[in-house]
């Protein structure tokens, strides 16, 4: 009888260390919903033709829909769950649908998404000027760029195949 109880407590003290490292070990990170990789395509495909349509010339014409669109993307890849969307109070205004719950890491995450949002807004203030400064849309250009990239990073976002495009020549 001793021998059984000697026998279960070295198997119950066995068990207990084997599992307690499993269990302080952090879970990984959850990837992003699958919806992501395909608004991140398209958002870096947008960002191309941007970078076409603005170096070394603004073509207003060609690249102003193109401001709406990256908008448009970054409000899917939020409602989709792939970024964060700022925290609101608004009282009286109607609830939007249920947006999916975003997973990575939400402080870092949400400033590089406002940052975005920031960018892409100066981009489009700056071409929709009467007279677009060529030089004044490349910086703004490139810090979109810049903050896109952050927003892979901070965000937990694979790049797209292709990745995004690169920052204009001359810049850095």
């Amino acid at each position: 009888m001793k021998k059984a109880i000697t026998a279960l407590s070295l198997v119950a003290a066995l068990f207990t260390a084997s599992s307690v490292p499993a269990a302080s070990v952090a879970p990984a990170a959850p990837e992003p919903p699958a919806a992501c990789a395909a608004l991140m395509a398209d958002f870096a495909e947008k960002l191309k033709k941007a970078v076409a349509g603005l170096v070394p010339t603004p073509n207003v014409g060609a690249v102003s829909p193109l401001v709406g669109d990256l908008l448009g993307l970054i409000e899917a890849m939020q409602n989709a769950g792939c970024l964060p969307a700022p925290p609101v109070t608004a009282p009286g205004a109607p609830a939007p649908g249920k947006a999916a719950e975003h997973t990575a890491p939400a402080n870092e995450c949400l400033s590089a998404v406002l940052k975005l949002i920031s960018s892409v807004a100066a981009l489009g203030g700056a071409i929709f000027s009467p007279q677009p400064d060529p030089a004044k849309v490349k910086e703004l250009l490139t810090a979109l760029l810049k903050s896109a990239n952050e927003l892979l990073e901070k965000c937990g976002l694979q790049a797209p195949p292709g990745g995004l495009p690169p920052l204009p020549a001359g810049t850095g």
